[in-house]
């Protein structure tokens, strides 16, 4: 299971963000959110959403010397920010000293639920 992005579909709303941040933090906090939308208002461009791809095999964790970890997948916290250099798509960040890295919510990620313009969806191959 993974998100699929259609970045012609969003218009900016960033409820993506504020749904991931307060469904696992408790609170409001765009900076602590795995998910992220880059703006682009004042180009033709369209807005670019950004979170894990959820790889099979998972390049962020190549520093530690392993291509795959289960219960790493799982969390949304990590502690090592090596694995943000090791993303190759800039889609881990860091958040109050931690790691943040989307876990699709469990397998029911919030973020597909608020998003209205479809623009992020859910895609089951594996």
């Amino acid at each position: 299971m993974k998100i699929k992005i259609d970045n012609t579909r969003c218009f900016g709303c960033l409820l993506c963000e504020l749904t991931c941040s307060l469904v696992n933090l408790g609170y409001i906090d765009r900076n602590g959110s795995a998910i992220r939308v880059i703006l682009n208002d004042l180009s033709i461009e369209p807005h670019r959403i950004i979170v894990c791809k959820q790889c099979k095999k998972m390049n962020c964790l190549k520093s530690e010397g392993k291509d795959f970890d289960e219960d790493e997948r799982k969390k949304f916290f990590w502690k090592n920010k090596k694995r943000i250099e090791d993303c190759p798509f800039n889609a881990i960040f860091e958040y109050n000293e931690e790691v943040v890295h989307c876990w699709l919510c469990g397998r029911d990620p919030e973020c597909v639920k608020s998003c209205t313009t479809g623009a992020i969806t859910i895609e089951n191959a594996e």
